[in-house]
């Protein structure tokens, strides 16, 4: 073989943007959007209010192009619970005097036809919710087909780069494990605009292959950790101490299922750890994979 093709041999392959993305994404401008929503119960009916929205326009190579960051304005009688606050940092207060959603997606529309947008990026049901509170909604005729085409533009690719991620294992990684099998911590903010930049930031991490941690280990523990949850019957100390009971045959039990190597099924291991929480020695918890890779950090 010679030298330029022993090159050419060992350069690292990229996977580049059509293979991480929908089709048809490849030589247009993207955009890669989330969002926060109110979602509650109302007046015998369900709400689904936009309450802040997160957007990074990029060209096909994923080079930022612009950004944009706005609150919405709830409407009138729509309160925030706390676990929403608590969960994104947004105050009632605050989204008083946020900018009106027309004024939003004025801006936010705009924008997208500035760039020639082709598709907007998200992950999991964002469409879904947008659409759901955009049907709710009183809008004037001209605003109300841009907002329609604007949606229509949306395309979850969850599970298309699940699939990627994992060799076909799962579809349905959360943005946390996305971020996690990148490197970049299994921390996920519950702010638009930074978790829009963590899923741009992922999929140039992928198309570059630069992946931290083994996207096929990480959906074979989740596989085994979903398993295991569902099998497990008895971890909380207070509504289950009743059931808690010291036996020697349970402890020579234990002993022998253990010897057995039982702990590589989920269904038996779930059994083991119930059993080792009846005979009152603790609960073991099993942590999602971002907490598993987490706890191996701090150990090491």
């Amino acid at each position: 073989m010679d030298k330029q093709n022993s090159n050419k041999s060992q350069s690292k392959k990229v996977k580049g943007p059509s293979q991480t993305a929908p089709a048809g994404f490849k030589g247009k401008n993207q955009a890669f959007l989330d969002a926060e929503y109110l979602s509650a119960r109302y007046k015998k009916s369900s709400i689904e209010d936009v309450i802040s929205v997160g957007v990074i326009i990029t060209n096909p190579e994923h080079k930022e192009l612009d950004r944009f960051y706005s609150t919405v304005q709830l409407r009138p009688g729509h309160k925030l619970p706390p676990l929403i606050t608590e969960l994104t940092g947004l105050t009632n207060e605050e989204l008083e005097f946020a900018p009106t959603y027309e004024e939003v997606m004025t801006e936010l529309i705009n924008r997208i036809k500035a760039y020639q947008v082709g598709k907007i990026c998200v992950w999991g049901g964002d469409k879904n919710s947008f659409q759901r509170d955009f049907e709710s909604r009183v809008l004037e005729k001209p605003l109300k087909r841009s907002v329609a085409k604007f949606i229509s533009t949306f395309e979850n690719i969850q599970k298309e780069v699940s699939l990627d991620i994992t060799g076909g294992l799962d579809a349905n990684l959360s943005l946390a494990d996305m971020k996690t099998i990148c490197g970049l911590g299994g921390l996920v903010e519950h702010n638009a605009l930074s978790d829009a930049e963590d899923m741009l930031k992922c999929i140039r991490i992928i198309e570059q292959d630069q992946m931290v941690y083994d996207g096929v280990k990480a959906a074979e523990y989740k596989k085994f950790r979903g398993e295991y949850v569902k099998n497990r019957s008895f971890n909380d100390e207070i509504e289950d101490k009743d059931y808690i009971i010291k036996s020697k045959l349970g402890e020579q039990f234990l002993k022998e299922i253990k010897s057995k190597g039982f702990e590589e099924d989920p269904k038996t291991k779930a059994f083991m750890d119930d059993l080792e929480f009846l005979l009152g020695k603790g609960n073991v918890y099993m942590g999602t994979f971002s907490e598993k890779i987490e706890e191996e950090n701090k150990k090491a």
